[in-house]
C-alpha cells in the first residue's frame, strides 16, 4: 500500500512540472557536430585542424607508399586501382594505430609525424561514409540520400571530396593528390605526392593485366611516362594538385 501511495505521489508531481504532457519527440532531433560552417559538404566535426592536418597527410602518404613495397591482403583485389589506393590510404591513415594495425603493415615507411589526435575512423557524424559524391553543404540526411558513400571513383573524389590547390606542382605538399583526366576523356587518374619530388600510384589495371603500384621521382615521370600523365601546367590532361577537404 505504501509503495502504491509513493507511485501516485510521483505521478502527481510529474504532472505539475513545467512541460509535463509534452511529447519529447516534438523537439527537432539534431545530430551533434553536424554543422558545416564552411559549407564544403563535410560536417565540421569530421574535419581536421591545426597539427592534425599535417599528421593525417603524413600518415596518408606513408600508407600509400607502403603498398609499393607490398600490397596488404586486406586491400581487396577489386579495389586495387588508382582510386582504390587513395581510399585505402585515407581510411588507414585515420584508423587506430594499435599493434594489430601495425601487424598488417610490414613495409610501412616510418611516418615523420604523430597520428591524428582529434578522432579516428569511423569518423564523427559520417561514420564510414567518408567520400562525397554530390555538391552542397552537409545536411543530416546526406548519407541516407546517398550523397556520402564509402567507395567511389577518382572523378567523384576529386570533384566532391577534394579541393584544387593549383596547377603548379611547386605548390604540392606531402599527402596531396595529382589528378589527371585520361586522353579519351572518359576516366580519371590519380597519384599521391609523397614530398621530396616523389609520387606513388596504382596503374589502374588488374594484376592479370600487369597492374601494379609504382613509385617514381617526378623527374622520371616527366621523362618516361606517357605525356598525358606529366604533372606540368603545359599538359591539358593534368587537372592539378588537389587536397582532401577534411584538411581544408
Amino acid at each position: 500500500m505504501t509503495r502504491q501511495l509513493i507511485r501516485c505521489a510521483l505521478c502527481l508531481l510529474a504532472c505539475l512540472l513545467p512541460g509535463a504532457g509534452v511529447s519529447q519527440s516534438a523537439a527537432p532531433l539534431r545530430t551533434p557536430g553536424a554543422a558545416d560552417r564552411d559549407r564544403d559538404g563535410y560536417p565540421d566535426a569530421a574535419e581536421l585542424v591545426g597539427q592534425d592536418r599535417a599528421n593525417f597527410a603524413d600518415w596518408f602518404a606513408a600508407v600509400a607508399e607502403s603498398q609499393y613495397y607490398g600490397m596488404n591482403a586486406d586491400w581487396k583485389p577489386e579495389d586495387r586501382d588508382c582510386g582504390g589506393l587513395l581510399r585505402y590510404a585515407f581510411v588507414n591513415a585515420l584508423m587506430p594505430h594499435d599493434a594489430a594495425w601495425f601487424a598488417r603493415f610490414k613495409f610501412l615507411p616510418r611516418p615523420r609525424l604523430g597520428p591524428v589526435q582529434a578522432f579516428s575512423y569511423p569518423l564523427p557524424v559520417v561514420s564510414r561514409s567518408v567520400f562525397r559524391v554530390a555538391g552542397g553543404a552537409y545536411q543530416s540526411g546526406d548519407i541516407q540520400a546517398g550523397k556520402l558513400v564509402g567507395r567511389t571513383t577518382v572523378q567523384y573524389l576529386s570533384t566532391y571530396s577534394m579541393v584544387r590547390v593549383s596547377r603548379d606542382l611547386a605548390r604540392a605538399r606531402r599527402g596531396d593528390l595529382l589528378i589527371f583526366i585520361r586522353p579519351d576523356l572518359r576516366s580519371y587518374h590519380s597519384m599521391v605526392y609523397l614530398g621530396d619530388g616523389r609520387v606513388v600510384y596504382h596503374t589502374g589495371a588488374s594484376p592479370q593485366e600487369g597492374g601494379e603500384v609504382r613509385l617514381l621521382s617526378v623527374q622520371s615521370l616527366l621523362r618516361y611516362a606517357e605525356r598525358a600523365f606529366h604533372p606540368a601546367g603545359s599538359n591539358p590532361n593534368f587537372l592539378g594538385v588537389y587536397r582532401w577537404k577534411i584538411l581544408d
